[in-house]
């Protein structure tokens, strides 16, 4: 698990700043004797290392050719491009649309 997460983290550093960002929110949060929010923090840092292990590890075939990118996570950063919460929220079209319709 470490292995692989070493190679992915070391292409895709995004997701290993969340990691990292939990682990120094779990030490602040411990230097305040808040245990419970530790080890919730610790829990769901675990979880969240598992989770992206076993998904690099089973689909590690999906690697392009020269073995940079999984892509995966290539297809979950287009979802995440074309989600639109305007229209989500409010039903409406973006505000992009009506731009491109004045021109």
């Amino acid at each position: 698990m470490v292995d692989i997460l070493k190679e992915f983290y070391s292409i895709h550093y995004n997701f290993g700043i969340i990691a990292g960002l939990m682990l120094l929110l779990a030490a602040w949060l411990g230097s305040r004797k808040n245990i419970k929010a530790v080890l919730i923090l610790l829990g769901i840092c675990l979880v969240y290392n598992m989770v992206l292990s076993n998904k690099a590890k089973r689909d590690s075939h999906n690697k392009t050719v020269n073995g940079k990118h999984w892509c995966w996570v290539e297809e979950w950063q287009k979802k995440a491009d074309d989600y639109d919460p305007v229209k989500e929220l409010w039903k409406e079209k973006p505000a992009d649309d009506d731009v491109n319709k004045r021109k």
